[in-house]
């Protein structure tokens, strides 16, 4: 009988020596991480949307919205910071006036931008860079600003909804500038 509760008070210390405290206050655990598991430093993410470019028209129309496509890089250090690639294609031809009154063809532009992401609040990013447009006629440089938020997809895949909003500020020394505001939604995939 000695033996028998020698064993069960050394069994119940034992026990009571390797139980932790665990409270909601110590234990913060990102979003990112409740829907993905832990911190995955890249992602890539598709995205679609419209571009609203106020100095372009295309024939009658006044009001010129063109459809855009993108594919977007990122590398997070950090839940709160990351370094990415931007890229989208403006799908329509179409012409700008400058601010100089010049008239330009735009045809199928091209713009990237090499972008700093930070997370400002819980899972919305803004992002800022330079980059430049490209297309067949005149080639602008670009300031991009952006600002996205991150809806995870629960799981282990790593997935996630993004609406994102952006402004294009395009320029070119003698031929005087124009912008575009892009609005759309990225599909992404955390690796």
């Amino acid at each position: 009988m000695k033996y028998f509760l020698f064993f069960l008070l050394l069994s119940l210390l034992s026990t009571f020596s390797y139980a932790q405290e665990t409270s909601p206050q110590n234990d913060k655990v990102h979003k990112r991480e409740e829907a993905h598991g832990r911190l995955k430093h890249h992602r890539v993410a598709l995205m679609w949307g419209h571009s609203y470019v106020p100095k372009g028209f295309s024939g009658t129309n006044n009001t010129l919205i063109v459809p855009t496509i993108g594919l977007e890089y990122e590398y997070w250090f950090s839940h709160h910071f990351a370094l990415g690639l931007s890229n989208d294609l403006e799908l329509q031809n179409y012409v700008i006036e400058t601010s100089h009154g010049e008239e330009f063809e735009r045809e199928y532009v091209y713009i990237g931008a090499l972008m700093a992401f930070v997370e400002f609040a819980h899972l919305w990013v803004v992002g800022i860079g330079p980059g430049i447009e490209i297309e067949h006629n005149k080639n602008f440089a670009v300031i991009k600003a952006s600002i996205e938020r991150e809806f995870p997809i629960v799981g282990k895949g790593g997935w996630d909804v993004t609406p994102m909003l952006s402004y294009e500020l395009k320029f070119r020394g003698e031929n005087g500038s124009y912008d575009a505001i892009t609005f759309g939604f990225a599909i992404g995939k955390r690796f």
